[in-house]
């Protein structure tokens, strides 16, 4: 990527190198709250979405500010679920805005946050939103515009990594020690007039509060200025083509790790059509982010049926079972890479909370009825995938629904067994990776387990009620709990010689092979060797914010304790029963989330080297520009100005020189998206016209790039040299 500037030297046109191209536009203040002099103007609301404490004495007040930064409003927050009879609480908080303000996705909703270490794991997040004149209306009714809302999430991640690595304000108060965090509601907030400025305030789920606090203050609505004068642009001159590919770098003969993207089409490097060039010139492991996932087994079994007769299986109209994209990845497994050689394929994923079928997401436990349970009697569902009406089934049923799940999408692939609609003629089509289970940590319930217990990992997990109802009561047994059962299946599916040797010689020991894996023909009289593969596929766990560290040391010890018991397993294979960690590297430009990243994976280095892992892969990256980094905030696929473009590759050369670092523990790397935008609207190596941006120079050069781009070097808090020389 190139900044164009006729008045430049000709430095500028070296990618490599730039100076700060100053500060360009600045946000300005359109309509300050007073709260010193006009605290009255705040009255108590009705959340948007209508939940409310039961507690009368949740509420605000105005507060001497005890941290001398100014006038404060203290948010009191006391909510039992128990007593609730719901998950969440919230309340919420108004004032008007006179005169009324035209907002649009250039304006941000503004505070400054005060929390105490004791807040992680108890906030879930900010609502912001706007009411018309009397603002009685719920979200989306008559007189509402119900897109006039946006949420800021305080998630344990902010909380907990802020308070390690670098709080950008600390301070003490009540005994305790307070962070300060910057918060901006720039999602951006939805356009239209602003009468009202509404706060709400929500609990984390199924926690209880009992008078904790929270500070607010600095209150402000803050727009671009229009007579500023904009960093330039930057102009990108060369597409993806004109550039080395990305591979030529990243692969496993240069002693790196295979470097991919998303993708699954036709991807030869020799057809000029795009875009399946860009996909086989740059990368060499692909795959798919929804071709895959759970919900492709579209209708329940026919074994299911017939044993529920009379139950309503949600959206169970004609057709088949099953629709898998088959052709999909023949085109891949077709498609050959310069050298000649096979592309790499990347399943994603076997087993997932979100995206899996109606039919399933119906089943609950048989006999749990304690743990994660929720106030109306169904099991921990994850909100929006609860859906009824709801099947209870006894453990072998529920096992016997995803070992086949399981066996049949692997063997569609990897074998040319007719049973599951595959032939000779077909042939196999090789994956190098499955993603087994993709995100079952609960996204808060870490933080506040591993604090009483830092070995705990099992009451850390979601709980999804269709793989709970695998284990039903036996939650103590490691060997009954449904993450060893998913894994194992996945074993057996696509078995080593070792694994098929053993599967035979227990066959008859209902112990170790019981009832369910033999009802529905997918073996041979015992033996599985039609199946065994010289490569079977590398079995991962994929999971998001891993560089947290309550989240990181749960994924450990969840890992360390299913690899341990796997080795004692009468049908252990000599393979580990999770073989790979997939760190999703969904990541955003920030002073120290490189590092983070880093003391993730050296800590996951060191269970591979104890033998109990095989490998790390980096499984979703890409990079957003939030509001406060340098530039300010941008999303893809709009062009960037210079600042943006420089932080984004900055964070870029950081992520690759982790990687570069740690590459002997490293399978693969994927980018989320070959050009364009990924995930959130976040940046990826090639920008919307395929043009290679700073992003792509900075991968493929990470001293280089940062070297050359040393303003940026105090944003980012000497993260350069302690990854250089870690």
């Amino acid at each position: 990527m190139i900044s164009k500037n006729i008045d430049a030297p000709d430095t500028a046109y070296d990618p490599y190198f730039r100076d700060d191209p100053g500060e360009g536009v600045e946000r300005v203040p359109v309509h300050i709250f007073d709260l010193e002099h006009n605290f009255s103007v705040w009255k108590s609301w009705r959340t948007n979405d209508g939940r409310v404490l039961p507690n009368v004495n949740s509420g605000f007040e105005h507060v001497n500010d005890p941290f001398e930064t100014g006038s404060l409003i203290m948010l009191t927050t006391h909510f039992d679920p128990v007593i609730a009879g719901k998950a969440f609480g919230g309340f919420g908080m108004r004032a008007p805005i006179s005169p009324a303000i035209s907002m649009n996705n250039q304006t941000f909703v503004e505070f400054d946050l005060f929390y105490p270490k004791s807040a992680v794991g108890k906030y879930m997040r900010f609502e912001i939103w706007s009411t018309s004149t009397g603002g009685e209306g719920f979200q989306g009714e008559a007189g509402f515009p119900g897109n006039n809302r946006t949420q800021v999430y305080i998630r344990t991640s902010d909380i907990e990594s802020l308070a390690q690595i670098k709080p950008e304000w600390i301070g003490f108060h009540e005994g305790e020690t307070w962070y300060k965090k910057s918060i901006s509601a720039v999602t951006p907030v939805s356009s239209g007039t602003w009468e009202y400025l509404n706060i709400d305030l929500h609990t984390e789920t199924g926690t209880k509060l009992e008078g904790d606090k929270l500070l607010i203050g600095n209150i402000r609505i803050t727009r671009g200025d229009s007579s500023g004068v904009p960093i330039p642009d930057i102009v990108n001159l060369k597409n993806y083509l004109e550039v080395e590919p990305v591979k030529s770098k990243y692969n496993p003969g240069n002693g790196y790790f295979y470097i991919g993207t998303v993708g699954t089409r036709d991807i030869d490097p020799k057809l000029p059509i795009e875009p399946k060039s860009l996909l086989g010139y740059h990368f060499e492991i692909l795959a798919d982010e929804n071709n895959l996932k759970p919900e492709r087994h579209v209708r329940p079994p026919q074994w299911l049926k017939d044993l529920y007769p009379k139950f309503n299986f949600r959206y169970d109209g004609e057709g088949t079972e099953w629709e898998l994209p088959t052709e999909e990845y023949l085109n891949i497994r077709n498609s050959h890479t310069d050298g000649g050689g096979e592309y790499k394929i990347h399943g994603h994923c076997l087993a997932w909370i979100n995206q899996s079928p109606p039919w399933m997401r119906q089943m609950l436990p048989e006999n749990v009825t304690s743990m994660q349970w929720n106030s109306s009697g169904l099991f921990y569902t994850g909100g929006t995938n609860a859906i009824g009406p709801y099947l209870k089934v006894n453990k072998e049923t529920a096992r016997r629904i995803y070992y086949n799940h399981i066996l049949y999408q692997m063997r569609h692939f990897m074998t040319t067994d007719a049973r599951y609609d595959s032939s000779k003629e077909r042939g196999i089509i090789p994956f190098h990776s499955f993603d087994v289970v993709n995100v079952e940590i609960h996204e808060s319930r870490h933080s506040t387990i591993t604090k009483d217990n830092p070995v705990e990992w099992k009451s850390a997990l979601r709980h999804v009620s269709w793989f709970m109802a695998m284990t039903d009561d036996n939650v103590g047994d490691i060997r009954q709990n449904y993450m060893y059962l998913l894994y194992k299946y996945a074993h057996i599916a696509i078995p080593n010689a070792q694994m098929a040797e053993k599967y035979k010689a227990h066959f008859n020991d209902p112990d170790i092979v019981p009832e369910y894996m033999k009802l529905d023909n997918h073996d041979d009289n015992g033996s599985i060797d039609a199946f065994v593969s010289d490569k079977p596929p590398l079995l991962v766990y994929n999971d998001y914010e891993i560089n947290v560290w309550s989240k990181m040391t749960v994924a450990f010890n969840m890992i360390k304790e299913l690899n341990t018991a796997w080795k004692t397993d009468p049908l252990y294979d000599g393979r580990n029963l999770v073989e790979c960690l997939g760190i999703q590297g969904h990541g955003t430009v920030n002073p120290n989330i490189a590092s983070q990243n880093q003391r993730a994976v050296a800590f996951f280095a060191d269970l591979i080297n104890e033998g109990l892992l095989d490998s790390i892969c980096y499984s979703e990256v890409d990079v957003r520009q939030p509001d406060g980094a340098p530039g300010g905030e941008a999303l893809a696929p709009a062009v960037l100005n210079q600042k943006q473009a420089d932080a984004i590759a900055y964070q870029y050369a950081l992520f690759f020189k982790t990687f570069e670092n740690y590459k002997k523990y490293i399978d693969h790397v994927i980018i989320w998206s070959p050009h364009s935008s990924g995930w959130m609207s976040s940046y990826v190596l090639f920008d919307h016209e395929k043009m290679a941006s700073q992003a792509y120079y900075a991968v493929m050069d990470p001293d280089r790039f940062i070297q050359g781009h040393s303003y940026l070097d105090s944003y980012f808090i000497d993260e350069y040299n302690k990854i250089k020389s870690s």
